[in-house]
């Protein structure tokens, strides 16, 4: 897991130094913050673990923001470097710490959380379905997250069985089997649908054979209906949930091969990208692009392209088609917001740029600056809308008695009324509340 940290140093040249040695040590440093209000800027747009803070910005003035964070950051850890003059009390600051030098015991602030020790692994079933879902791990996280299972070897398939019910005589059925032929692991995963998951590069033979013999304990010890799929064989713990999705559409296809039936996902085509192609991430490109945030759409896109990129056999024309259908997905997004999809105006998406696409490179440098054209529209539509609450704020007579009452007036967030404060004034949404009060 990385660890991103905040400095916060009015100190320019000192700040550098601190946010250097911070990326020499492997964190995720983020940008620069010279004042409290551009820590509290980046407290609610950014993903922020530890920060770590100059103690003299640590006074009268600024100690109601410290105790704002422990209300809306309880679980960011603000490190204070140097000396606080002042006797406060720190006892209602559960989340802020003092360390008199830079980086002195710094490590203890910054360790990332562990994610499993053997004192509280988490439980089987339950890393299983973490990576037989649609997630968005990346291939070495999906590795360190199976390999905490410590007995799943390289070369995975899963056998999909669905029921029309579930009982003792089904678990029963399903449990022999799995005890017979040593199976990694039975996994009630959805309502009467388990998953099977063998590893160490089992042969399409012999699942067949242990599907085989799913198919007769079920038929002798059980009255359900059922089907079986099996998936294709892949190597890699980031590719276990195109494993399920392949082995669900094989139990899926009962009107082609028929019910009570053991379907594997060949019979249905032997080049079919359909279930390792990213679905998922494709959904979180256009939402991202719809919240102007072109990072996240422009991570999506990388990992769509890399599976892309990876099955050499699909043709230029298929690749457009489905640079197509992204274009298709962003439109049908933006035009359910009207009046979004009434003031967009984006060339680098035409369609006659696309058909003149001739190389995957090129298709993915098509997508990449069309994507970022398109965040950056609904970045400036967002932004209009920022200001004019902004406006609304400092023009009104109202004046609130806590951030809380300000959220509920005008049902946003946080992060939404400080963001549009912040960037029209530098300043943020307690001071505002502040300089309110004082003119009561």
């Amino acid at each position: 897991m990385e660890i991103s940290v905040l400095v916060v140093n009015s100190n320019n040249a000192e700040g550098n130094d601190w946010r250097n040695e911070l990326k020499g040590r492997g964190y995720t440093v983020l940008p620069e913050c010279l004042n409290m209000s551009d820590m509290l800027y980046a407290l609610t747009r950014e993903k922020v673990h530890v920060v770590i803070c100059e103690s003299s910005l640590f006074n009268d003035e600024t100690i109601p923001l410290f105790e704002s964070s422990q209300t809306y950051f309880p679980r960011i850890k603000i490190v204070l470097v140097g000396i606080i003059d002042k006797d406060y009390l720190f006892s209602n600051l559960s989340n802020v710490a003092i360390t008199k030098k830079f980086p002195a015991e710094l490590e203890k602030y910054c360790d990332p959380p562990i994610l499993f020790s053997d004192d509280k692994m988490m439980p089987e079933h339950q890393v299983l379905s973490v990576l037989l879902d649609d997630h968005f791990f990346t291939g070495e996280e999906a590795a360190a997250i199976l390999a905490q299972l410590k007995k799943l070897s390289p070369g995975y398939v899963t056998i999909c069985v669905r029921t029309d019910y579930t009982d003792d005589s089904v678990h029963k059925a399903l449990n022999s089997c799995v005890e017979k032929y040593n199976f990694t692991h039975l996994l009630p995963y959805r309502q009467n649908e388990f998953i099977i998951i063998a590893d160490k590069s089992p042969t399409q033979e012999f699942c067949l054979h242990v599907a085989a013999d799913i198919r007769a304990g079920l038929l002798k010890e059980t009255n359900t209906m059922f089907s079986i799929g099996i998936s294709r064989l892949r190597y890699r713990a980031e590719e276990l949930y195109a494993c399920r999705k392949e082995a669900e559409r094989a139990c899926a296809a009962t009107h082609m091969f028929g019910h009570n039936s053991i379907i594997c996902i060949d019979y249905l085509g032997q080049n079919d990208i359909e279930y390792i192609y990213p679905s998922h991430k494709e959904k979180r490109l256009i939402e991202a692009a719809m919240d102007g945030d072109a990072a996240c759409a422009l991570q999506m896109l990388d990992e769509i392209f890399e599976v892309l990129k990876e099955n050499d056999h699909i043709k230029q024309s298929l690749v457009n088609k489905m640079v197509l259908g992204i274009l298709v997905g962003l439109n049908i997004a933006a035009s359910s917001r009207i009046f979004v999809y009434e003031k967009m105006n984006i060339n680098s998406l035409s369609l006659k740029k696309l058909m003149a696409v001739k190389t995957i490179d090129a298709a993915y440098a098509f997508l990449k600056q069309g994507i970022c054209d398109f965040a950056n529209e609904m970045d400036d539509i967002t932004e209009v809308s920022r200001d004019a609450l902004f406006h609304k704020l400092t023009a009104s007579e109202y004046i609130p008695e806590s951030a809380e009452e300000l959220l509920q007036k005008f049902k946003t967030t946080l992060s939404y009324i400080n963001t549009a404060i912040y960037e029209n004034s530098k300043s943020d949404i307690f001071s505002l509340i502040r300089e309110k009060k004082k003119l009561k």
